[in-house]
């Protein structure tokens, strides 16, 4: 008997009956994988503008209240000059008026930031200095701008804004869909360009936005949100109270 033939009868041992089960379960398992893989990349793939507004619509009506960490970047152009800034958030719907406040916590630009309806108030401890506007007519302006996408529905973007899918991204390692907003009235694109969302896949609110200046000046700011937690408990009605002796910032 030669070699040869030696090696070829020996392919025709059979496999021990629990080592074939063992291979059958582990390509088993190992196509469970691929089509995971598969069946997520085209989940990801199949999201559409109206998937992400319809998952707003479903949202909003819920979200009356929110807390969260901020970290909020701000470019500025003429000068090349990034900026970051930490702090944190609250805020309510309030018999429909929305409150915000975010507290700046910086060493050399901690300030307090208030929305109350109409009107914005700031506060600089370290200056024990305070800033007041009343927005009047822009109050709705400010509302869409401050913390655009918490509590705002997908039919409400869809009424002040051109909206497009741009694309498919990460946040915080969190799979989201990045939608651009371009305003559709005059007076506010005068002074907003353009606003990116990140709407990550399982939620109805952002986990990031970009509000860029017209581009011209090429400024923009970016904010991202941490540790969000929806309608916790918040006592009594949010407001800023200015300490007294607090003297007002000129402009």
């Amino acid at each position: 008997m030669t070699p040869h033939r030696k090696l070829k009868g020996l392919s025709r041992i059979p496999l021990p009956e629990s080592s074939v089960f063992q291979l059958g379960r582990n390509m088993q398992r190992f196509f469970c994988v691929v089509l995971c893989i598969f069946a997520s990349t085209c989940f990801l793939r199949a999201e559409t503008v109206s998937d992400v507004l319809a998952r707003m619509d479903k949202a909003a009506p819920s979200i009356q209240a929110m807390t969260a960490q901020v970290q909020m970047i701000t470019y500025t152009a003429v000068i090349d000059d990034t900026t970051t800034e930490n702090g944190t958030l609250q805020m309510q719907k309030k018999s429909g008026e929305l409150r915000a406040i975010i507290e700046f916590t910086g060493a050399n630009e901690a300030r307090t930031v208030a929305l109350v309806g109409k009107l914005v108030k700031i506060y600089y401890p370290n200056l024990k200095q305070y800033q007041s506007y009343d927005l009047g007519k822009q109050a709705q302006t400010a509302d869409q701008l401050l913390l655009l996408g918490f509590g705002t529905s997908g039919s409400e973007l869809e009424k002040s804004y051109d909206v497009k899918l741009i694309g498919d991204d990460k946040v915080d390692g969190k799979n989201c869909s990045r939608l651009e907003l371009t305003p559709k009235d005059p007076n506010v694109l005068a002074k907003l360009a353009k606003v990116d969302l990140w709407i990550p896949i399982d939620a109805g609110y952002p986990a990031q936005q970009q509000f860029f200046d017209p581009p011209k000046p090429g400024n923009w700011r970016k904010v991202t949100y941490s540790n969000i937690n929806l309608n916790p408990q918040i006592k009594g009605t949010l407001d800023l109270q200015i300490p007294k002796g607090a003297k007002k910032k000129s402009d």
